[in-house]
């Protein structure tokens, strides 16, 4: 079948905000509309696109399928109308970035200031989400580019190192540890632990620490948020492990960092795209400013 561009605008709408009141609300149609283009495309495909439940909509498998190809497709055709609009007086564009909050907090704002001052005509939306997210993002084309910690194995993104640094203890200031200058692994063993869930590329480092120090913790606490496990920490309910990149994103007047060594766990923090999907010409831009930012802050 050959679907309308219209078509391609609504099912990749539904997809981003699983309703159909907020789709037709993005693109000004109604939502009876955006109803009945989903009915024929689903007719014309002969499967269900949309699970309807009676608070929000589920994409099916097959929907997730169907919304990614029509993303690609709406990114395509955005690359061709980029390449046209090149040609004129300016350069124009769209972007759309996935990375870390504490990249966001720390790495990003100076290269957005630099590449906004290069290329004013290029929009750049940023996504800050923990790890796991920002890598499904790629995947389904709703991210041109990540920033973000090293995927784990083999994977079919390609990863090109920015930056790095390693884990520290975060601690409230009134802890006995608080004065120390460095602390061993081995040293958190009888100490409650606040804990990063799973899905945060943090939580993966902490494990590597306690495994590497031959210690089995079972975390006192367990939150999805870095800024969380450091109010949890002033409040003396616990010690927890962050990497230094992530100061930024709380205050330092009740905590205390200090350096976990035996072992040192360092953290590689770079960007990532997928190996079988070339670069946006505004993302090749934007790539080329955060080297030259990096390379200048080395």
């Amino acid at each position: 079948m050959n679907l309308t561009l219209r078509q391609l605008e609504i099912l990749v709408a539904i997809g981003d905000t699983l309703s159909l009141t907020a789709a037709g609300e993005r693109l000004g149609v109604s939502q009876p509309s955006v109803s009945e283009t989903l009915r024929r495309v689903e007719s014309e495909l002969g499967c269900k696109l949309v699970d309807r439940t009676t608070r929000q909509l589920a994409l099916t498998y097959e929907g997730q399928h169907v919304v990614a190809s029509a993303r690609e497709a709406m990114r395509s055709l955005a690359g061709t109308f980029e390449a046209i609009a090149r040609r004129g007086d300016g350069v124009h564009g769209r972007l759309a970035i996935a990375a870390l909050p504490s990249v966001v907090c720390t790495l990003l704002p100076p290269v957005l200031r630099a590449f906004r001052a290069r290329y004013p005509g290029i929009e750049v939306a940023v996504r800050d989400t923990l790890q796991d997210r920002a890598m499904t993002m790629l995947e389904d084309g709703s991210a041109d580019l990540v920033i973000a910690g090293r995927p784990a194995g083999q994977s079919p993104f390609v990863f090109e190192e920015i930056a790095s640094d390693q884990l520290s203890l975060v601690v409230s200031r009134r802890h006995p540890l608080s004065s120390r200058g460095s602390v061993d692994w081995s040293e958190l063993a009888e100490l409650d632990f606040i804990a990063i869930s799973p899905a945060s590329s943090v939580r993966r480092l902490t494990d590597a620490g306690f495994i590497h120090a031959n210690l089995s913790t079972a975390p006192a606490y367990e939150v999805d948020q870095i800024s969380c496990a450091a109010a949890l920490a002033a409040a003396g309910l616990g010690v927890t492990a962050l990497p230094t990149m992530t100061f930024a994103m709380f205050s330092h007047d009740e905590l205390a960092m200090i350096p976990l060594i035996a072992p040192t766990i360092r953290r590689s923090i770079g960007m990532a795209w997928l190996k079988d999907r070339p670069l946006s010409a505004s993302a090749i831009k934007f790539v080329a400013v955060l080297r030259s930012a990096c390379a200048h802050a080395d």
